[in-house]
């Protein structure tokens, strides 16, 4: 059998069927599903992925060397489950369920495929209501995960795919024989020369590897077409009980080679839809384009419940960052233990840009240029920057030209940012469900925020001029809105907004009082009275009272009035 030393691939544990109650119908006797591990919680899930160097003594007893050796471990052996592997967990785990609900070995309609002929029933496909030759409608899913080079997203399925056993053994279910091997799942890299064919040849060897087998010998070795060897591995798939395949670096396909990307999408959903395979596939930006044009292209169409997970670097101000650098710092072999500052923390996200695979090797870097210098063996920021400046030289060019946003760095680094013109017209056009983690997700945000702009700022100046006047209303909205460079939620604006009007109403009310208590009390002026001609009657009854006249007789005086009795006959 051939092997190749270059792939990357995981492998698991064997272990003997032990059958476990279902909750679910659908799920109760099926011996592929009862077979399988009972679920755990985000609790024990984090205690189980949890991993940090096992030392646990005195530093100052450990010589330089040793502590050298002991830093080496952290890359080795520190890995922090963070909040979405759980989500992660929980698909992996409903997909190995459902995907093997329609394929209960014990089912009638399951086994007629076997009569029919796989290759058969795979050249045939689906009919419109997801059935297919042998009248069996499958209940796979199909997942990608999608990610930045560096982030973990191999480890982290890793870690967990091993909370699985590999294969389960079984021979007998409820006093019955069931001679049967289930694997439950395996890891399969995308090949180098980026053929589907390849693939298959890739998959031959690993269930050899994993079972003892010659399938490789059979079926790979041989000549025939890529349709043969397709054929044949959808055998191998279905006699081994395949629970879910993962399908790592797809990222190598590429148009231009045997298969192309089409033939290998099309593959990947007909051993879906067809055989029931649950696929996960993985790969980084550059992969994008495989799920744009060939996903909308395939003759047998996506699973309905096909979900993309794509990831980027970690934010700076996320709960993730700070959950990473605080339990990495905490593992110090030097023999001064440096206390983590803010200012660490920006040098070392600096450095990094947040992708857990550099900050780790960074953090190591840095802690043996301190163990080899001597004297206090302190971590200071001027440290970080030489050392990132020295062991990480290949990359800060790229992270500088990304800082600055230059846009030619992101079309020749394809797997380091996907191009954002071409990403976000794909996040508008795929139909089925994409979660976007991590730095991409706060930048595809602020673009669709940002194409709102107009929209939210006229509605935020209408709103605001209900209460000042339009020239307030216009400066005060363009405050709320550029506060949190568009990226505020708009509910949140509005309530900004109307607590910024309140809050300038009551200083002003404020000032307005303080302003009146402050100032010297004025000295009435008295006014100056008009000049007044001599018939008009304000001048008449003045001119009176200074004879001591009262009005009526001031006014009788100047014939303005007349005596009651004058007008009695």
């Amino acid at each position: 059998m051939s092997t190749n030393p270059n792939l990357r691939v995981i492998s698991g544990r064997h272990c003997k069927a032990v059958y476990s109650e279902q909750a679910i119908p659908e799920n109760q006797g099926n011996p592929h599903i009862e077979a399988l591990p009972n679920r755990l919680n985000k609790n024990d899930l984090y205690d189980k992925l949890f991993s940090i160097p096992a030392f646990r003594g005195d530093l100052s007893r450990v010589d330089a060397e040793d502590r050298l050796a002991l830093v080496q471990q952290i890359g080795k052996s520190f890995w922090l489950p963070l909040e979405s592997q759980f989500s992660k967990y929980r698909q992996l785990y409903n997909m190995l369920k459902i995907g093997y609900q329609s394929r209960n070995p014990l089912s009638p309609e399951y086994n007629r495929q076997y009569s029919v002929g796989i290759d058969e029933i795979f050249e045939h496909g689906t009919d419109f209501e997801g059935r297919n030759l042998a009248g069996v409608c499958h209940t796979a899913e199909m997942y990608a995960e999608i990610g930045l080079s560096g982030i973990g997203k191999t480890i982290a399925q890793k870690k967990l795919l091993e909370l699985f056993p590999q294969v389960i053994h079984h021979t007998s279910y409820n006093g019955k024989p069931l001679k049967r091997t289930q694997v439950v799942w395996l890891h399969v890299e995308c090949p180098s020369n980026k053929s589907l064919g390849a693939l298959c040849r890739n998959f031959y060897r690993e269930v050899d590897k994993l079972l003892g087998t010659d399938y490789y010998e059979r079926f790979g070795e041989k000549g025939g077409t890529i349709e043969k060897l397709v054929n044949r591995m959808v055998k191998v798939a279905n006699l081994i009980n395949l629970g879910v395949l993962v399908i790592d670096e797809i990222n190598r396909v590429h148009k231009a080679h045997s298969g192309g990307d089409d033939r290998m999408i099309e593959f990947i959903t007909e051993l879906t839809n067809t055989i029931g395979i649950p696929i996960i596939v993985m790969g980084t930006f550059k992969s994008l384009y495989l799920f744009n044009k060939s996903l909308a292209n395939s003759r047998r169409g996506i699973p309905d419940s096909f979900t993309e997970n794509i990831t980027d670097r970690m934010l700076e101000d996320s709960d993730e960052w700070e959950q990473l650098i605080e339990a990495l710092w905490d593992l110090q072999y030097t023999l001064t233990k440096t206390e983590l500052t803010e200012e660490l923390k920006k040098v070392m996200y600096y450095h990094s840009m947040g992708i857990a695979d550099i900050v780790v090797k960074l953090f190591m870097h840095v802690q043996c240029q301190a163990i080899i210098q001597g004297e206090s063996e302190v971590i200071t920021p001027g440290l970080i920057h030489s050392v990132a400046n020295s062991s990480l030289r290949l990359v800060q060019p790229l992270f500088e030209r990304i800082r600055r946003g230059d846009t030619a760095a992101l079309v020749e680094y394809e797997d380091v940012k996907p191009d954002w013109t071409e990403f976000n017209k794909y996040l508008k056009e795929v139909n089925h469900r994409v979660y976007v983690h991590g730095e991409l997700a706060e930048e595809h945000e602020r673009v669709i925020q940002a194409n709102k702009r107009d929209e939210i700022l006229a509605n935020l100046i209408q709103f605001a001029s209900k209460l000042v006047d339009i020239e307030k209303a216009e400066l005060l909205s363009r405050t709320v809105y550029d506060a949190s460079n568009g990226m505020g939620e708009v509910s949140s604006m509005y309530q900004q907004l109307a607590d910024l009007i309140l809050k300038q109403k009551q200083t002003q009310t404020r000032k307005k009082r303080e302003n009146t208590n402050v100032l010297p009390k004025l000295t009435k002026v008295k006014k100056e009275s008009p000049l007044m001609n001599e018939d008009d009657i304000r001048y008449v009854v003045m001119n009176g009272e200074t004879d001591g006249l009262s009005v009526e007789e001031s006014l009788f005086k100047a014939g303005l009035i007349k005596i009651p009795t004058e007008f009695i006959s």
